[in-house]
């Protein structure tokens, strides 16, 4: 059985903040907005989060080594396929 191995400090969520103007994108400005602009009152922001890169890596390859099918419709979605050992843990069908 193939044993895979990741650091646990890659085994977690990461943050993502998005900041961004709801002036984007525009070349030109009326004197209202211009001064939420500089009032800072244009700003947008939202909050996600995302799996680890190097996470989502391994799952990348375990999909290509035919152990998961990645479902990404839902958290928590894919399916073992084929066993395997996950840092000494082993993953069922």
């Amino acid at each position: 059985m193939k044993n895979f191995t990741i650091d646990d400090a890659y085994l977690c969520t990461v943050l993502i903040n998005r900041v961004w103007s709801i002036y984007d994108g525009r070349t030109e400005l009326t004197d209202d907005e211009l001064v939420k602009v500089l009032k800072g009152e244009d700003r947008c922001s939202s909050l996600s989060s995302d799996d680890h890169p190097e996470f989502a890596k391994l799952r990348e390859q375990l999909s290509k080594e035919g152990f998961i099918r990645i479902e990404r419709g839902w958290w928590n979605g894919d399916y073992v396929i084929k066993p395997f050992l996950l840092n000494g843990v082993k993953c069922k069908v």
